[in-house]
């Protein structure tokens, strides 16, 4: 279960990340449409619904909108979330679950080259990815963590926290 923090999340920390959320759902699509032949996923696919811990700001924000109680999985390596192999937030579902499914490029700075994380179910391994069909997380994250900070500090909480989901 989501233990969240008690503390509400200050309104000008949501419309950040609002706008966050909706900026990263806008280019989401857009690479969705170039990809449209290559992405799979449907409702009801929930290979990539795994357990996983949330930052306290997004566990905060799942808490206050959700009306749908966790429920036992059918696994332990199931997303607690999952109802019938649906995501039962999925408007308020976290960052990280809104890019599954999509080729996500991780920039690795030592190697100087663009390390590729993509759903084996929609990309075959070696698929050829172009620079242009990867989504690329890091300023998406960075903002993430920042609002999170300042979301910890308001709720006078540790800024290292992470809330297991179930």
């Amino acid at each position: 279960m989501i233990t969240p923090p008690r503390s509400p999340v200050p309104e000008n920390i949501r419309n950040e990340y609002d706008s966050l959320v909706a900026e990263l759902d806008r280019l989401i699509f857009t690479l969705t449409r170039k990809l449209q032949g290559f992405i799979t996923c449907t409702p009801g696919c929930s290979s990539c619904c795994r357990r996983f811990s949330a930052l306290p700001l997004e566990a905060a924000l799942i808490a206050a909108s959700s009306a749908t109680p966790l429920r036992r999985p059918s696994s332990d390596e199931l997303c607690p979330l999952l109802d019938n192999d649906r995501c039962s937030i999925y408007a308020q579902r976290p960052l990280i679950c809104r890019t599954q499914g999509l080729p996500i490029g991780y920039i690795d700075e030592d190697n100087e080259r663009i390390e590729v994380s993509a759903c084996p179910l929609n990309f075959p391994e070696g698929h050829p990815f172009e620079y242009d069909d990867l989504l690329l997380l890091d300023t998406f994250n960075s903002r993430l963590a920042a609002l999170n900070r300042s979301y910890c500090r308001a709720a006078e909480i540790a800024t290292d926290l992470r809330l297991p989901l179930g």
